[in-house]
């Protein structure tokens, strides 16, 4: 055992040593014999050498493989666009799927009803059994309260079923007064006055009642410079006699928004005012109900 251990042991001292063992790796010039480059080198020096420069190359192919373009020409790697094609295409056909299972059961359900094999448990569709019943048409007591709240609203509209319209689709909307002052000739349709005059404060601001956009802009003989504004919900206002005129058309003005100055410019004015008109689909509202001027 000893002899055995002692062979061993020499056998490692003598790779160990053919490993250190140094070479000399020359380059000469074949012409002259001159000396150009000389290296002292190992076998292990070598070995390293080599581990080294292997693993330099596989981090070098690894960088260019993921952060190139060069990955896509690997065959098996998909990138993230395949991926997302991949998965909406699962989607899609998915749903073509439960299109096809409803479409096959719709045309069962259609053969089974040529076929005659309709289930016993429904009702076959008759005349007689389409035929309202006497009972069945008398109103309830829900219905003879609502018919009545209605007829009370409608009685005194003067186009049948549109005043009560206007009054629901304008009473949850936030109108903004656009002066405060006294109301000295109020909305009158019958006599032609679309609109309310109100005195207020010389050179008071008139702000907008609602956002909305300038649509007119300008200057007449009768109403002097006059602005109008379009709302969402099929509303416009109008704002006449003005001094001077603080937007142009096409601007966009918030709700209370100063956009004018109230004025007595115009023909038609006694005095100075502001004359102000509210309009619901093309025509004239009595903005007294839906704001205080005072």
């Amino acid at each position: 055992m000893a002899r055995k251990s002692a062979t061993q042991g020499t056998r490692k001292g003598r790779w160990l040593k053919r490993l250190r063992s140094k070479y000399r790796l020359m380059l000469i010039d074949d012409r002259t014999f001159e000396e150009r480059f000389s290296l002292r080198l190992n076998r292990l020096s070598v070995l390293a050498i080599t581990v080294v420069a292997f693993a330099v190359y596989g981090v070098i192919v690894a960088a260019i493989i993921v952060f190139t373009p060069l990955k896509r020409f690997i065959p098996g790697y998909s990138d993230q666009e395949t991926k997302l094609n991949a998965y909406r295409s699962t989607v899609q056909a998915d749903s073509l799927e439960q299109v096809v299972r409803m479409q096959d059961l719709y045309i069962a359900n259609v053969r089974a009803v040529l076929r005659g094999e309709v289930s016993d448990s429904v009702a076959p569709l008759t005349p007689a059994s389409l035929k309202p019943k006497p009972e069945d048409l008398r109103p309830g007591l829900h219905d003879s309260l609502l018919r009545d709240r209605v007829a009370q609203e409608e009685q005194y509209s003067l186009v049948e079923g549109r005043s009560t319209t206007e009054r629901r689709e304008l009473a949850g909307i936030y109108f903004t007064p656009p002066v405060q002052g006294i109301v000295t000739d109020k909305f009158d349709k019958g006599k032609g006055h679309y609109g309310m005059d109100i005195v207020t404060q010389p050179a008071a601001a008139v702000k907008a009642c609602l956002a909305g956009t300038v649509i007119l802009a300008s200057w007449t003989t009768d109403a002097g410079h006059v602005l109008q504004l379009q709302h969402s919900n099929g509303l416009t206002s109008m704002y006449k006699h003005n001094s001077v005129l603080l937007k142009r058309t096409g601007d966009r003005v918030k709700a209370g928004e100063a956009i004018a100055v109230v004025g007595n410019s115009g023909e038609q004015t006694t005095g100075p005012h502001l004359h102000f008109e509210l309009w619901h689909n093309g025509d004239p509202v009595d903005a007294a109900s839906y704001m205080v001027f005072k």
